[in-house]
């Protein structure tokens, strides 16, 4: 009898996975990142960027549960001390898990996972007070977002990204480490996907 319930759970499975919804699509939207320092010696504005690419989704239809994946070209901008800004570009991967309710004309999802980002610009800006900051060239973090599903192929969403690694350090101008200030690199996004 346990080997009949295991094989209907396991047909069934299988054919909840092969009826799998997988969706192409492209993503765009702005974001609102602030730089964080492990000690209290610069202050940080909030800085406006925006990010766009590819992206895929796949939802198994019953429980709503599935995944989605982009790839992103991200531009945000840095601001350290009063006169200090840098523009930085990343490329980045998040991977979410996701959990959809009801229609995908009108419904709701929420999403949660990790992100990757790879830094792509030049390391180092110099502060007029001769310090320098060094910027990470590989980041992560983890997203928490939610957001509405519209018309069959539109979703509107906003995410956080709560920072998991350091975005870099700041030294003095010979390099010293005895004194190193760690930054974190926080953000919201407004996000916008199109599925095809």
């Amino acid at each position: 009898m346990n080997r009949i319930i295991a094989f209907l759970v396991a047909a069934t499975a299988t054919a909840t996975m092969a009826h799998a919804q997988v969706h192409f699509g492209v993503e765009a939207g702005a974001s609102i990142n602030k730089m964080s320092f492990s000690k209290d010696v610069y202050k940080s504005e909030n800085c406006s960027g925006f990010f766009a690419g590819p992206k895929l989704k796949g939802t198994l239809p019953i429980v709503g549960l599935g995944v989605d994946a982009a790839l992103l070209y991200v531009h945000n901008k840095a601001t350290i001390g009063d006169n200090e800004k840098k523009h930085m570009s990343y490329v980045r991967v998040p991977v979410n898990i996701r959990w959809d309710i009801g229609p995908d004309a009108f419904g709701v999802y929420a999403a949660t996972g990790p992100q990757w980002d790879w830094y792509v610009g030049n390391s180092k800006l110099y502060t007029a007070d001769g310090l320098r900051a060094t910027f990470e060239h590989n980041l992560i973090s983890w997203n928490v977002g939610a957001g509405l599903k519209l018309f069959k192929h539109l979703e509107l969403g906003a995410s956080y990204s709560i920072p998991l690694s350091k975005a870099g350090k700041v030294k003095d101008y010979y390099d010293q480490v005895s004194d190193n200030i760690d930054i974190k690199n926080k953000e919201w996004q407004i996000r916008l996907n199109y599925f095809f």
